[in-house]
């Protein structure tokens, strides 16, 4: 059969609708996010997908157990776990370190701007940052909200102290916001990365609990130890140890004594999703009833695609995070849970998260 090509005014005027159609879609933030997202999205493999599941579940664990768990060689494991660093797939290794023990309440504060650039925005989140050390994570948004801010206080007065430098800069370009007590967070290592098929069970599924401790003691070399160590998990015990003025053996005592008192909860990466074909959502649930909210968690907990659930007083009902591949993915999982607890949900909302600037103690 003969292919006729299209006459050139044809191709033209079909040309011209796709540029028209794509100039109007790409002012859509989700749509210029999906777009950045197909642009750098990398292939992995088994053993990459593997690999991000085991530091995603343990971002310190040891290269040789790392090896052993993947079947393959120390050389190997080194080699690809560089590899997804330097293209940018692992953005960083951290420990989740539950600020409650340490006397500190988490607020979350959702902000939507009027009249920013992009430029404005890049500015108000390195102000925050270089500002307010209490302010532990910082990322933009799509949606309902365009920027999120987590921080940590000890008194009220600290927060205000906060709060009032903020509005002091930037009160002319916020046209809203909402102020929420965030804890506690129940997190999940993500296993999205693997089919059902190549978890072994259940029981590989791990909770890290934020913020639902009560204050313990600590010195400060435990506060030094998790100023240096809780970024970078990966770096040696010789290293932290000479920063901090004390002995590799008192490093790793003072993290395992860390470690048992839940001041350390858990051990994450940070990834960077674009560059593996993925968005992370926040869906925020409006419930008729709390009476199912245990099977609700456990629900969550068990699902490929949800992350974390937040139990935040000042924000929804029941807030849950996801990763999913697209739009119709993410509409899937809110079919999935309305039909599963039809009797309790009452609305559903989401928003995509874009950039985080600054993510540390927190899980995300």
């Amino acid at each position: 059969m003969a292919i006729v090509p299209t006459a050139p005014y044809q191709y033209k005027k079909a040309s011209k609708l796709i540029k028209m159609l794509i100039k109007k879609f790409y002012k859509n933030e989700i749509f210029k996010y999906k777009l950045v997202i197909i642009k750098n999205m990398l292939k992995l493999d088994i053993y990459d997908r593997r690999l991000l599941y085991e530091l995603d579940k343990q971002s310190n664990l040891q290269v040789n157990l790392l090896a052993k768990r993947l079947r393959k060689s120390k050389q190997f494991v080194l080699y690809r776990m560089q590899r997804l660093k330097e293209d940018g797939v692992i953005t960083n290794s951290t420990a989740i370190v539950d600020m409650a023990k340490l006397g500190f309440f988490s607020f979350r504060v959702y902000f939507k701007m009027r009249q920013m650039t992009k430029q404005d925005r890049t500015a108000f989140a390195g102000f925050v940052k270089e500002k307010y050390a209490q302010v532990w994570a910082i990322t933009s948004m799509s949606g309902k909200w365009d920027f999120a801010l987590f921080l940590g206080v000890k008194t009220i007065v600290e927060f205000h102290k906060i709060w009032d430098g903020i509005m002091l800069e930037w009160k002319d370009r916020i046209k809203n916001y909402v102020i929420a007590v965030y804890a506690p967070i129940y997190n999940f290592n993500r296993t999205f990365f693997l089919d059902g098929k190549d978890l072994d069970s259940k029981e590989d599924i791990v909770t890290r609990t934020y913020g639902e401790g009560t204050p313990v003691s600590f010195d400060e070399l435990d506060w030094n130890l998790i100023l240096e160590y809780a970024p970078n998990v990966r770096k040696s015990s010789l290293e932290i140890a000479r920063k901090l003025g004390v002995t590799a053996d008192t490093v790793r005592a003072r993290i395992k004594k860390l470690e048992k008192k839940k001041i350390i909860c858990g051990y994450k990466i940070g990834i960077d999703l674009t560059k593996i074909g993925y968005q992370s959502y926040r869906i925020d649930i409006g419930l008729l009833s709390t009476k199912k909210n245990m099977q609700l968690t456990e629900f969550c907990k068990q699902h490929k695609h949800i992350y974390q659930v937040n139990k935040a007083i000042g924000g929804a009902d029941f807030e849950i995070e996801v990763i999913v591949a697209d739009l119709q993915e993410l509409l899937a999982i809110i079919d999935e849970i309305t039909a599963r607890f039809k009797e309790e949900v009452d609305d559903i909302d989401y928003f995509c998260f874009t950039t985080f600037h600054l993510l540390t103690y927190i899980p995300d």
